[in-house]
This record gives C-alpha cells, structure tokens and sequence, in this order.
C-alpha cells in the first residue's frame, strides 16, 4: 500500500526521522515541529499520511475506534503498511535501521510501540512516543527484547482522558524491562502536545542519537 507523506530533506543527513500522526490528524501535523526538535538538521523527516481519510476532508485515522474499541484487522494492516513504507525509505536513503527513530502521537503512536516490538522486526535506532501505550490486542506478538540500551522517550499527559496514566507507564516499564534506555516525562496537559514536550524531545534526540 503506497502512502502519501510529507518530507524535510536536509542535505547530507545520515540519519532518518519518521514521525505518524493521531487520529484526524495529517502528514504536515508533526512535521510542523521538526524544525523544533532537529535545529541542527541532523535528520531527513519523514511523515506519512494514515490510510484511512475521515469524511468532509478531516484529516486520516490509521484505524478505527468503536464501541469495542479498536478494530484489529485496521491495526494490523497500519502496522504492515508503515514497516514497508519505512524499509523502502531508508533502503532508497542507504540509511540502516540503527539511524532510524521513529515516533508518533496517539494512533501514531500505538503503531510505533507496535513497530519497535514486531518479532524479527528491525532494530530501530530510537522510539519516540507520546500520549499512547502498549497495543491493545492481548494477543499481539510483541517483543521489545533485547532493547541494547537503545533510547525511548516516552512523553504523556497527566490530564488524558483517552489513555490512561498507568497504561503509558506501563509501556515505559515493558521497554526499560526489555533493555531500552527509557525517559518517561508528564506534562500538565490532557491528549495534545505542547511546546515543552518538543523542547524535551530535542534534547533527547541531541542527547542520545550519535
């Protein structure tokens, strides 16, 4: 499934940034705050397009929610088309997967985790998360071993009314169990993002992305 995305080349970066928007969202959402989070234009950012467009032009979803919450075979056809456009990204980029971070907000970001734990998945070089949690399938094959000390930075609400605290520090403690070097930040806000989170999302990148 080809994806529609929205890209910030920076010449001469060796290294790829892919970020996934939440729920009625589009790809120039995060895009908006590279320029924030990358000042020293160390990575190409790459921001797709959900495959599912809402009615009356208002922005995608990568799946739906109902009344059960969210539909399985949605999730898993976001998961496969995202590992597949990313691997043709950075095989065209001649860039491994060790200097790819990925991350992404809400829907986004369930599909990162998801991602970073595929079994015989790549080794993504760093996951980037915020307001989101572990993939809400019981039955999903996940494993986030061996992390290898690789960076997370896992950034939530303390006011979400769609995903709980504890399930967001659930996921952080499923990574740091599994290896990875994990930061978990709160911030006085309910389902968004805020200027901050970005200002602490640079300084992780700068601090842990060789």
């Amino acid at each position: 499934m080809a994806l529609t995305s929205y890209r910030i080349d920076r010449q001469g970066a060796d290294r790829l940034l892919f970020l996934f928007h939440g729920y009625s969202a589009e790809q120039h959402h995060l895009a908006a705050y590279v320029p924030l989070v990358d000042p020293q234009e160390r990575f190409t950012a790459i921001c797709p397009r959900a495959i599912h467009d809402l009615p009356d032009g208002d922005g995608a979803s990568w799946f739906e929610i109902g009344e059960q919450g969210f539909d399985r075979t949605d999730f898993d056809e976001a998961a496969g088309a995202l590992e597949s456009f990313i691997d043709a990204e950075a095989t065209a980029a001649r860039i491994p997967d060790e200097r790819c971070i990925i991350g992404g907000f809400s829907q986004g970001g369930y599909l990162a985790l998801a991602l970073a734990g595929r079994p015989g998945g790549p080794a993504y070089g760093g996951l980037w998360l915020m307001c989101c949690a572990l993939p809400p399938f019981p039955d999903t094959a996940l494993d986030l071993s061996p992390g290898d000390g690789r960076p997370a930075l896992v950034q939530y609400g303390t006011r979400d009314p769609f995903v709980a605290n504890a399930e967001t520090e659930r996921a952080a403690a499923a990574l740091t169990d599994a290896g990875w070097q994990v930061e978990l930040r709160g911030y006085d806000m309910a389902h968004s993002q805020t200027l901050e989170m970005m200002a602490d999302a640079r300084d992780w990148l700068h601090r842990h992305v060789a």
